[in-house]
């Protein structure tokens, strides 16, 4: 990942989707939904430290640059045009005039700056989703609070450890994810969903007892339940996490709700 780790030398950095809301149709229902239609990023700092190849450090500040995916060049895609279902990375560059400009870049360590712009900074990476549109997300410094994804829907979990792909819920660059864990009744009654988390298929493991109570059907009551939990699992392997019940067949669910860089 190159020099991108000189994100920490920022002071008071924001970064935001810009929220343009549309409507779209749902596929399994057909019902017209409202969501975010935005393919831009905001980005505003009080100071950010850019570096050359070199290493020559360029001081940026009262940064406030907006970068689009619908364009191209600074304050844009830096080549090609924009994938749906693709991570993109979010640089700040610079020339030596002291301009700064927002670059996304499929590359997490070497965008391809236009010509003079030899100073650079990375901030972060937003997602394009499958219908085209930057999930919405807000960053402050190295913290991510985004739009909630699923990659492990609710089901009966193996009490093996699994591997849980996280690569349409967190960037390349995520040192964590932070997690909302959820456990389900099925049949009513009482039910235990014992999940353990971990950054390795060896660990170390943190267990997080997911308890919800239900009723019977013969009750007339309220048969379906759900208990949840948050936790923030370091990342060993880039968008990957390990995850296994106490008890083959537990009812678990998974959600990404932002990451850490």
């Amino acid at each position: 990942m190159g020099n991108n780790a000189i994100r920490d030398q920022a002071r008071n950095l924001k970064a935001r989707s810009i929220l343009e809301f549309a409507t779209r149709t749902d596929p399994r229902t057909g019902l017209e939904l409202r969501h975010a239609a935005t393919r831009k990023v905001r980005v505003t700092a009080e100071e950010v430290l850019l570096q050359d190849k070199a290493g020559g450090p360029f001081r940026a500040v009262a940064v406030d640059v907006t970068a689009d995916l619908a364009a191209g060049g600074l304050d844009g895609l830096d080549t090609g045009t924009r994938t749906p279902s693709t991570w993109y990375h979010l640089w700040l560059v610079a020339n030596a005039k002291g301009a700064v400009r927002g670059l996304l870049s499929l590359s997490d360590s070497k965008p391809a700056a236009p010509a003079g712009y030899k100073f650079r900074a990375y901030v972060g990476a937003v997602y394009n989703t499958a219908e085209d549109y930057v999930a919405a997300y807000f960053q402050n410094g190295r913290l991510v609070w985004a739009e909630k994804s699923s990659p492990q829907p609710m089901g009966g979990f193996p009490a093996l450890a699994t591997a849980v792909d996280l690569a349409a819920s967190v960037p390349t660059t995520a040192t964590s994810a932070i997690l909302e864990l959820s456990g389900l009744t099925v049949t009513g009654g009482h039910f235990i969903a014992n999940l353990y988390v971990g950054p390795t298929e060896t660990g170390p493991w943190h267990n997080h007892y997911l308890m919800v109570a239900g009723t019977p059907d013969s009750a007339g009551a309220i048969d379906h339940l759900q208990g949840t939990g948050q936790a923030e699992v370091l990342l060993d392997r880039p968008q990957t996490i390990y995850a296994y019940a106490a008890t083959a067949g537990d009812q678990a669910e998974i959600n990404v709700l932002g990451w850490r860089y």
